[in-house]
């Protein structure tokens, strides 16, 4: 404390500075210093290490010059001292070159010698320097005239090396090589002869400086930009440069050559304006030192700093120079300093990061800590912690309340030693009594409160671990007052009890009712099928009597009352069918087919039902369809058409002249569901607006008077709504008294796909196109009048049969007698039809015998039960002539065929028969037909939704789609479906190309489609 007060007293800014921010700051200079003090290092390690290179280089290439000098010296001394040279040499000076003869011989003797050597030419030079011999004609008894030449002949004379600086010809030269143009650079080298014959004289010879002296100083150059290259004493290039302002073309004269390569011109830096500054520090210094000189950074010719070590030569009055870019030079130390600087900014910036998450998690943990105290200070539950020694180290202000203490009173004092009032000594004893090896504890306790009240405390104690696995760094205890919640649960039970005795009752009370309206319902249906039954069978007396009476043509007075009993006959059926059909939705019973029908033939049939009636009343009939509706739809075309002929039905009866119009529109299209208004309009006598919401209700009429003119149940177009509505369709009315009625039926059916001509087995009746006359049919009826009347209608038909009236004569003659057909009614004495039935299909000879229902039961379910006892069709009391007919038709000879309606098919004919190549994919898989089955089975199960998917995959996965595409081509050929296959190669070749055309998506749909429908289809027949 007194070094923070001192802080605090001495720098009284220092509180509001984030120590974490100073940390990082002083970390971020140390590593700046520290990264500036290595940068400093490395840079001059490098500048020696250059230093040295440039030294070590520059003494190779010095030592490389002289030993290339020494060797040219060597070998014109040589031939200088050679006996035939000594000799040719003193005859050559004595004569003054006046003797062709001598010079020829010189020639011939020097020529071969210089074109292995290298020397493009040779003169001989007498004392008053004047060319007495010469392998270039022109130049023979010719004064020397060059200044390079004269300096060479000084030295020569001197008895010094003698190599001349690279001079240009000034006229075509000859040598051993052939004739040279003018302004070729050369150089010569000359020594000292004496003889004592005659006065001395100097024999040189002479050598391309291209071919001889620059491709050592070319040879030297290293890297990127290492540069070497010779000066004279005036500071210009003897060499060219590697770096020059223009391009080297091989077909340009030697001058200019000379002048791109900057030879003869000075070594000056450039200035900004283009123009040419003092000379660089290295070639001033040699020029005027004459010595060696290493320097790390100056500007070269080309204004780009470098560095070089120069040296001058005194022998060949030549300064050497060796340069190098000071980028290349320092690249190590470049590398390293980018290395050293990345990683200092990556430190700076970890350093940064990590402050910044130091901060903003110290601000969480505040925001933490002060969300802590916060919620424990208005925590309503008298709430502290203590260490594992007992000692209170937290406390909240309910806890100080509860105890009527201070926090100050309580920290760091011991649990056992706690001033508590009596009556919370409980408490404290209940947490007490926790041993040290337990840390959980949740209890209630019961306490009595100084106002004489039971009070109810629940103490919730457990550990505080900072980590996993870790022991507890303290304990945490919860006194939770539960006195409401506890008097609430005992007082909650008390109802409970009191409740379920009342539900009880309730229960029992409903199961009775349950069990009453199950027994009204049972009464209803049994009421429903006694009163069917009941009608029925004299209904069919009445309806088949009259048409047997009216088949024997009575006369027009009889015939009218016949028709009009008939008439009377077929209403009442019509109501009782009402009322049945409506028992059959109000029960729930009513399921919608699914199946493949065309509206065309829907609304012939209908047209059909309504002719003769319409015809009768000298009605005309309009039917418009319209032809964009699919020609295939699916759906319950059964339902469908008892709607129209309800609309068509009330048409006809309410309109007495004009027309009836039956329409068909197309309203909406989809790509799987077409939406289609139906409408049935008249010109009859209409409905007032007030009563058209009566219509769709049961048991309803528009005119409910007795003396209403149309008779009816009221539940036709209940029963048209309920229908609508098992379809989702919607149904309507627009009408107004006296100019007709339009009833509209708006319902959305799936469009049917495109079946594969597949050959389907019809049974024989099929082909028949009337009764067969040679049917032999059992009647098994126990009513003397219905035997009459089903064995009228028979033989009307042409037909033979005979009848009996219970089961056991049944069963005794179809042993006897080969029947082709049965009619069985179901309600018989002793044994019903459905169990003779059974016992008919117990027999060989009636496992293929048609039995047909004859009831008068038609209650819900009462077809599809007899179906599943094992009868073929059935038929409803009154029998329809036309009904009967059409029964006759279809099962007249079908036991005679049975044997033969579904012969047994190989093995995949049907998908065969489809279009799929089974031939091909069973030899392809090695006619292993149960691996070619999984594959047609997967297939079908997982290509059914591919389309919709490639149509994803094309928008947004052009590649992934080609693969699909790909790999579906391939399915299609190893399973033979090869119109699928040529359709994928086609749309694989479109996206090959770039694109694809909607059309070949399309195709591809509907062939695939197609093929799953087919090997679903097909395997299903296999199966069963």
């Amino acid at each position: 404390m007194p070094n923070k007060s001192w802080v605090n007293k001495h720098f009284p800014f220092f509180p509001l500075v984030n120590s974490t921010l100073l940390s990082a700051a002083l970390a971020v200079v140390l590593l700046l210093l520290f990264t500036t003090l290595a940068l400093r290092h490395i840079h001059s390690s490098q500048e020696r290490i250059v230093r040295e290179h440039l030294q070590t280089s520059l003494n190779s290439f010095s030592e490389l010059i002289s030993l290339w000098q020494q060797q040219n010296l060597g070998a014109l001394q040589m031939l200088a001292n050679s006996s035939q040279g000594t000799i040719l040499l003193k005859q050559v000076l004595l004569e003054q070159g006046d003797n062709p003869a001598t010079q020829e011989a010189l020639r011939e003797w020097l020529y071969p010698v210089l074109l292995v050597m290298g020397f493009d030419g040779f003169s001989v030079i007498n004392h008053e320097r004047i060319l007495v011999a010469a392998s270039t004609h022109s130049y023979r008894k010719q004064p020397v005239e060059l200044p390079e030449t004269i300096e060479m002949l000084d030295k020569a004379l001197a008895k010094r090396p003698a190599i001349s600086r690279p001079t240009i010809a000034v006229r075509p030269i000859d040598g051993p090589r052939g004739l040279q143009p003018a302004g070729s650079l050369m150089q010569n080298m000359c020594v000292l002869f004496e003889s004592e014959v005659t006065a001395s004289g100097y024999f040189c010879l002479r050598f391309n400086t291209q071919s001889s002296f620059f491709p050592i100083f070319f040879k030297g150059r290293t890297g990127r930009s290492g540069e070497i290259y010779a000066i004279d004493n005036q500071g210009r290039f003897v060499t060219p440069a590697r770096f020059y302002p223009g391009r080297l073309d091989s077909s340009a004269s030697s001058e200019a050559l000379q002048k791109i390569a900057r030879i003869g011109t000075e070594v000056r830096r450039p200035l900004a304006g283009g123009e040419d500054g003092p000379l660089t520090d290295m070639v001033d210094f040699l020029i005027n030192r004459e010595a060696g000189f290493v320097k790390a950074r100056y500007e070269d010719y080309r204004g780009i700093p470098v560095s070089g070590a120069g040296r001058w030569i005194h022998d060949m009055e030549l300064g050497i120079i060796i340069e190098q870019d000071v980028d290349e030079a320092m690249a190590p130390y470049l590398a390293s300093r980018n290395i050293i600087i990345g990683l200092s900014l990556s430190a700076n910036l970890l350093i940064l990061l990590l402050s910044i998450t130091a901060i903003i998690n110290r601000r969480r943990l505040a925001i933490r800590e002060g969300r802590f105290r916060s919620l424990l200070d208005n925590l309503p539950a008298a709430t502290h912690m203590t260490s594992i020694d007992h000692q209170l180290i937290m406390v909240n202000p309910a806890f100080c309340s509860l105890l009527k203490l201070d926090e100050s009173d309580l920290l760091g004092r011991d649990m056992h030693d706690l001033p508590a009032p009596n009556w919370l000594k409980p408490l404290l004893q209940a947490e007490e009594q926790v041993g040290a090896d337990s840390y959980w504890k949740d209890v209630v306790t019961e306490l009595r409160h100084p106002d004489g009240n039971s009070r109810y405390y629940r103490i919730v104690r457990f550990p505080i671990i900072h980590t996993q696995g870790q022991d507890p760094q303290a304990i945490t205890c919860i006194w939770v007052d539960a006195t409401e919640r506890i008097v609430a649960n005992q007082r909650m039970e008390e109802v409970n009890q009191n409740l379920e005795q009342m539900v009880n009752e309730r229960t029992q009370e409903l199961m009775a009712a349950k069990d009453e309206a199950l027994a009204a319902s049972q009464s209803k249906a049994e009421f429903l099928a006694n009163m069917s039954h009941e009608i029925r069978t004299p209904l069919n007396a009445i309806i088949g009597l009259a048409h047997v009476a009216l088949a024997s043509k009575p006369e027009p007075k009889q015939r009218t009352y016949l028709e009009k009993m008939r008439g009377s006959g077929e209403h009442l059926l019509e109501i009782v069918n009402d009322i049945l059909n409506f028992s059959r939705m109000e029960a729930g019973k009513l399921e919608l087919d699914h199946s493949e029908f065309s509206v065309v033939q829907l609304i012939d049939k209908t047209v059909d039902q309504i002719w003769e009636k319409a015809a009768a009343k000298g009605l005309q009939i309009n039917v418009e369809i319209d032809p964009q509706i699919p020609p295939s739809l699916l759906g319950d075309a059964l339902r469908l058409g008892q709607i129209l002929i309800n609309f068509c039905a009330n048409a006809v009866k309410f309109t007495d002249q004009g027309s009836i119009s039956i329409r068909a529109l197309k309203v909406r299209d989809w790509q799987e569901r077409v939406e289609v208004l139906f409408e049935v309009q008249d010109t009859g006598i209409g409905i007032d607006a007030d009563k058209q919401t009566q219509l769709f209700q049961p048991f309803q009429q528009v005119d409910s008077s007795s003396a209403r003119r149309f008779e009816g149940t009221g539940l036709g177009l209940s029963i048209c709504k309920n229908l609508a509505d098992l379809m989702s369709a919607h149904i309507d009315v627009q009408s107004a008294s006296g100019q007709g009625s339009c009833f509209r039926l708006r319902v959305q059916l799936e469009k049917a796909r495109p079946q594969p001509s597949v050959p389907i087995v019809q049974p024989a009746t099929s082909s028949l196109a009337s009764i067969p006359t040679d049917c032999s049919i059992l009647v098994v009826e126990d009513n003397l009048l219905n035997q009459e009347i089903i064995l009228s209608l028979l033989e009307s038909m042409g037909t033979t049969a005979e009848c009996v009236g219970s089961g056991p004569e049944a069963i005794a003659r179809v042993q006897q007698h080969a029947f082709d057909l049965v009619l069985m009614d179901i309600q018989l004495p002793g044994m019903d039809g459905v169990e003779i039935t059974a016992r008919i299909r117990e027999l060989d000879v009636g496992k293929h015998l048609p039995i047909i229902a004859v009831t008068a039961n038609a209650l819900p379910g009462d077809k599809e039960a007899y179906l599943a006892a094992g009868m073929d069709d059935y038929l409803s009391k009154p029998i329809e002539p036309q009904q009967l007919r059409r029964a006759l038709e279809q099962w007249g000879h079908a036991s005679r065929v049975a044997s033969d309606l579904v012969p047994k098919a190989s093995s995949f004919d049907f998908l065969h028969n489809g279009g799929i190549d089974t031939r091909r994919a069973l030899h392809n898989l090695m006619n292993n037909e149960k691996l070619y089955r999984r594959l047609l089975e997967r297939f079908a199960q997982e290509r059914a939704e591919f389309p919709a998917q490639l149509q994803s995959l094309l928008e947004n996965n052009q590649p992934e789609a080609l693969n699909q595409v790909h790999s579906l081509k391939s399915l299609a050929g190893s399973l033979g479906m090869s119109q699928l296959e040529i359709i994928c190669f086609n749309l694989e070749q479109q996206l090959h190309a770039g694109g694809w055309q909607q059309e070949s998506l399309c195709k591809l749909d509907s062939e695939l489609t197609a093929m799953v429908e087919l090997v679903t289809q097909g395997l299903n027949l296999q199966h069963n």
